[in-house]
């Protein structure tokens, strides 16, 4: 593996940002995984657990997990969906609204870091290229 390979580039710029994040977050008592949850549901109220789950690159049984836990610690709270009672839409409680902008705050000073004195242009030409390549990776996938 070198720097010129595709996957090595994203399990390394991955394992830093993310570390960085952890380290910040967990030292205030939120274990890995939740950061993200609410960081999606900031963006995304009353969505459902697949949703979250497909938002969050995330298996069906982790987010079950995370959200029992979530849901104990008075971060989130579930909905019966209406039209769907089989269904809960999840929300963030007022206090899981408050972590959210908090690791939001904390996700952007890492984005800050990692971009560092790169100029706009180039930030925005790599992000182009980055969404092409994830789209390539998820058309792969539905062909599977």
């Amino acid at each position: 593996m070198t720097d010129r390979n595709l996957h090595y580039l994203l399990l390394v710029g991955h394992q830093r940002a993310n570390r960085r994040i952890v380290e910040t977050v967990c030292s205030q008592g939120l274990p890995p995984g939740q950061p993200k949850i609410l960081e999606f549901l900031r963006e995304n109220q009353g969505c459902t657990q697949k949703e979250i789950g497909r938002g969050c690159v995330l298996d069906k049984s982790s987010v079950t997990g995370l959200l029992s836990r979530m849901e104990e610690a008075g971060l989130v709270r579930r909905e019966i969906c209406p039209q769907d009672r089989r269904a809960a839409r999840i929300y963030l409680t007022s206090r899981g609204m408050e972590l959210a902008q908090w690791v939001s705050q904390v996700c952007d000073s890492v984005d800050q870091l990692g971009w560092g004195d790169i100029p706009q242009e180039e930030r925005e030409q790599f992000m182009a290229t980055f969404r092409k390549i994830i789209r390539n990776f998820e058309n792969q996938e539905e062909l599977e």
